[in-house]
């Protein structure tokens, strides 16, 4: 049974078991006990915690009279007791009223309770303590406070199990302290037979402590303040009780098991008022705990209440499981957001706020929630209603707490409402937090970008310098070895210094006549193509093809890069080792508005400024449709929102809901409105546009970007914002051909920003955040006060390409040309003078060992000398021979006189001069 006192009204509300959201049927069994006197004013009410009748105690004073007269039945106990059928009710009390004789001045602080069968009732206040019996009708005044009896203790809140009973309030710490009260809880036991309150333990708050709480003089408790207001819960299975100090804005959690009360721990909220105001046990097993917070402004007015509730034994670091309201349980219509008190019933939650309303938060089983919006016409009270968890959440416990959201890499279609737990993803799918499918790959979160960054101009920009690296340059890899004009001319190279050295193999080995009619032809041609050394040397000739090697892949390479340019239009290069050359330099620069431009430009300028375009946004793994729910787009204009277009179009695929719609303008601020509280796991927005070829050179270029937006661990706030800036950019191409337009194109570009601690949420953030009935994206999109141009220009044109190519084919004949004179002047002279010394000194051996011959008979001794002689003279005609036709490779010309004899196959002998050096 429910009961509110409505002092205003003069009557009580009741409400009889068993609750239902069902109206006819809540409503069949609601009644309305007007009150005995309209002067009476109920302080309390009590219930027993395990009741066998429909029946309640009331306590209060009767208004009109002096506060500070001391008078007989100012204080009374009341009893009512339902008589009527349980099945139909009639709405038939019995009511008993028991006045307090004794004169008593106006109480500021009375509390009640009773026992557990609700049967006997319990009152306390700083003058007298009573009990009020309601099967004898007997009420027993006890006038003093005999649970402290020493000290005033002025009782805030108070709770009995039938056993042992809690008291909350303030113990007088007397006018000379600084501390005015200080805050304490009593644990006592009642007498059957007297009905007399037994102090058995006291915990008083400690005033040495050095939190910020412990300087509070609390000065004002002994007059009643509903900011000093307590309140006080028993949990008899675990012998633990609650008692919430809302100045403190703190709850402490005491335990009586050994019947002496010791804290356990503490929760506070801050430093603040109102945390506290209100505690309860859900459960007694489970150890869940209900907390009452309200907000108070500086002057001490309430502005809003909040319900805490934690699923595991409280500590100082406990957070809670859910907090009303929230999004999936939003407060009723017709209740005001201040709280006054809350009552647990079992695994239900009361709520009476500060105008009289009330609330009934009944339990919801597994897979489901307490959906407290409540019925659309205001009845009092109202109840919460059973609703399945919706998907990307998890609800395993039957409670009054809302669903849990399932965390990232899990999801839950909502399909099975008795679900316990949320399911792993897939791999490689997208599962933020709050996921309801997996049915979206990671890969379609990919951003689409129409535009890249403009390319820097290569650091070689000289057309010379870019032939010699290309030319006389090898890559590391084999692609690059190969595409190596220097590589092939070495390839060549090696060829030609195999035919020199068979053809001098030829010429001075082998004296067959058939093969130097061969080398006289083969050295005739090899001079014919000789154009290093004038059609001169056979050998020049040879050398020759290098050269042309070098000169054809100069005028390949040309031609290729040449025609690499525009890059819009010229693929990889991959005629050379470096893919990314072009014949093209490139600048880019920022260029405002404000300033005058080519007519040219402006016209760019204005095909941009004319497109119209399309916002298109996409919000992903959610289970908003297009049918159901009603999206809502506006756009503000001035100080009022207008819709957007009646005509946007929908589109649903895979848990992807899709928007786009037909923008008035461009700088525009418009906002997404989606009903209900789905999950959204992430967001992609863009712009798109048809784009328009103006002329030949001017186009106008097809708009289509879009940007996702993510974050692990979160998933898409109730408010988004988003902020997109466009900025104008202008492609400029220079022609080829000199003396023709340039080729112009442009396109919008966009960059977004986004607050992801504003925009996402995570589980925390969800836990704690303000109810919202709907999910709103604000998308504003503005253009920025200058335009980019980028501009690209040929690095050569054809002229120069053809000038520049002659010059290093020229260049390339020179330098052939260079090596052989080095090799005639230099390198040949110097290998023929050592010849000629290696030649000498073995000569001088030679002769020396020849005069130490033996001398023992003079006859043989000038035979051997003759002998000597002739073999010596041989001899130095084979090495001069070496030395002349080395000589006639170098084309030096002897003088004929300087030669003895000339054999008859031309080859030459020993100069005189040589022939006389070796008979000497």
């Amino acid at each position: 049974m429910i009961v509110e006192a409505q002092n205003d009204l003069s009557l009580f509300n009741i409400q009889l078991a068993p609750y239902t959201d069902d109206i006819t049927q809540s409503d069949s069994r609601h009644c309305y006990i007007e009150y005995d006197d309209p002067s009476q004013y109920v302080y309390a009410v009590a219930l027993g915690k395990n009741p066998s009748t429909f029946s309640f105690f009331f306590v209060g004073e009767m208004t009109g009279l002096e506060e500070d007269d001391e008078l007989a039945n100012r204080t009374f106990v009341g009893f009512l007791n339902y008589t009527g059928s349980p099945l139909t009710i009639d709405c038939e009390f019995n009511l008993i009223i028991k006045y307090v004789e004794i004169r008593f001045v106006h109480q500021e602080h009375l509390v009640m309770t009773t026992d557990a069968l609700g049967l006997v009732a319990y009152g306390f206040s700083d003058r007298f303590t009573f009990s009020y019996a309601a099967s004898n009708n007997n009420l027993s005044i006890h006038l003093n406070n005999s649970l402290s009896p020493s000290t005033a203790f002025l009782p805030y809140a108070v709770d009995y199990d039938g056993s042992h009973g809690i008291i909350a309030g303030f113990l007088s710490n007397g006018l000379s302290s600084r501390i005015k009260y200080r805050a304490a809880a009593i644990l006592f036991s009642i007498d059957a037979l007297t009905t007399i309150a037994t102090n058995i333990s006291i915990w008083k708050y400690p005033t040495n402590d050095t939190t910020w709480q412990a300087g509070q003089t609390n000065a004002g408790a002994d007059q009643h303040d509903p900011k000093f207001d307590m309140s006080v819960s028993i949990n008899p299975t675990a012998t633990q009780v609650l008692i919430g100090i809302q100045s403190m804005n703190t709850v402490f959690l005491l335990s009586y098991a050994t019947l002496t009360l010791t804290l356990v721990t503490s929760i506070d909220n801050g430093r603040g008022l109102g945390f506290g105001k209100g505690v309860a046990w859900l459960n007694d097993t489970l150890n869940s705990v209900v907390i009452l917070a309200n907000v108070y402004s500086t002057n001490y007015v309430w502005s809003s209440s909040k319900i805490y509730v934690y699923d595991s034994p409280l500590a100082n670091t406990s957070r809670p499981v859910s907090i009303f309201p929230n999004s999936q349980q939003p407060l009723y219509s017709y209740m005001s957001s201040v709280f006054l008190n809350i009552i647990t019933n079992s695994l239900d939650l009361v709520l009476l706020d500060d105008q009289g309303g009330l609330f009934v938060i009944l339990s919801a089983p597994i897979g489901h929630y307490s959906s407290t919006v409540g019925p659309t016409v205001e009845i009092m009270p109202a109840f919460s209603s059973q609703v399945s968890c919706m998907p990307g959440t998890y609800k395993n416990v039957t409670g009054i707490r809302r669903c849990f959201l399932c965390p990232a890499g899990t999801k839950n279609d909502g399909i099975n409402s008795t679900i316990t737990t949320c399911v792993d993803c897939a791999i490689n799918t997208f599962c933020p937090l709050g996921s309801a499918s997996d049915s979206i790959s990671n890969d379609q979160l990919n951003n689409v970008t129409q535009t890249v960054a403009y390319p820097k101009s290569p650091d070689i920009t000289g057309l010379d310098d870019i032939l010699f690296f290309t030319l006389f340059s090898i890559g590391s890899s084999a692609r690059c070895v190969a595409l190596s004009p220097i590589f092939w001319t070495i390839i060549v190279a090696a060829i030609v210094i195999v035919i020199v050295s068979v053809m001098l193999v030829i010429k001075y080995c082998i004296k067959n006549p058939r093969a130097i009619n061969s080398y006289k032809l083969f050295e005739k041609v090899f001079k014919q193509t000789d154009i290093i050394r004038e059609g001169n040397m056979w050998a020049g000739g040879l050398a020759t093809f290098c050269v042309i090697v070098l000169c054809v892949s100069c005028c390949v390479f040309s031609a290729k890069y040449y025609s690499s340019y525009p890059i819009e239009t010229s693929g990889p290069s991959t005629y050379t080792c470096d893919t990314s050359i072009r014949n093209a330099q490139f600048s880019s620069s920022l260029r405002s508005l404000s300033v005058p431009v080519e007519e040219n430009i402006q016209g760019m300028i204005d095909l941009l400024n004319d497109q119209a375009v399309n916002l298109d946004v996409s919000f992903l793994n959610t289970v908003y449709n297009c049918t159901s729910d009603e999206v809502t787009l506006t756009y503000l204009l001035g100080a009022t929102w207008l819709p957007v277009s009646p005509n946007r179009s929908c589109k649903l695929s895979s848990y992807i809901v899709s928007y786009s719609a037909l923008l008035p303008f461009r700088s525009i601020t418009v906002q997404f409105t989606l009903p209900n509280i789905y999950t959204i796991g992430g967001l992609r927005v863009g712009l798109s546009a048809p784009g328009k070829k103006e002329t030949s050179t001017i186009t106008l270029q097809d708009l289509g970007f879009s940007q996702t937006f993510n974050q692990s661990g979160h998933m898409l706030g109730q408010d988004a914002r988003i902020a997109l800036q466009l900025t104008k950019v202008i492609n400029s191409t220079s022609p080829l051909v000199k003396g023709e337009d340039d080729i112009l194109s442009g396109i919008w570009i966009g960059s977004f920003t986004v607050n992801y601690y504003e925009s996402f949420m995570t589980d925390t953030d969800y836990l704690n955040a303000p109810p919202k009935t709907s999910t709103n994206l604000i998308l504003v999109i503005s253009e920025t006060p200058y335009y980019i141009q980028n501009e690209q220009s040929p690095i050569a044109r054809l002229p120069e390409m053809i000038y520049h190519d002659f010059l290093f084919i020229t260049m390339i004949i020179g330098m052939f040309v260079l090596i052989f004179v080095i090799v005639e002047v230099m390198i040949l002279p110097c290998v023929a003078s050592l010849i000629r010394k290696c030649t000498r000194n073995a000569d001088d051996k030679y002769r020396t060992d020849s005069s130490r011959q033996s001398v023992s008979a003079h006859d043989n001794a000038a035979n051997s000398i003759y002998h000597s002689n002739r073999q010596e003279s041989r001899e130095l005609k084979h090495n001069s021979a070496i030395v002349d036709n080395v000589a006639l490779f170098q084309r030096q010309k002897y003088t004929l006189n300087q030669y003895a004899n000339r054999s008859e196959d031309d080859t030459q002998q020993l100069p005189p001069m040589w022939n006389r050096q070796a008979y000497l």
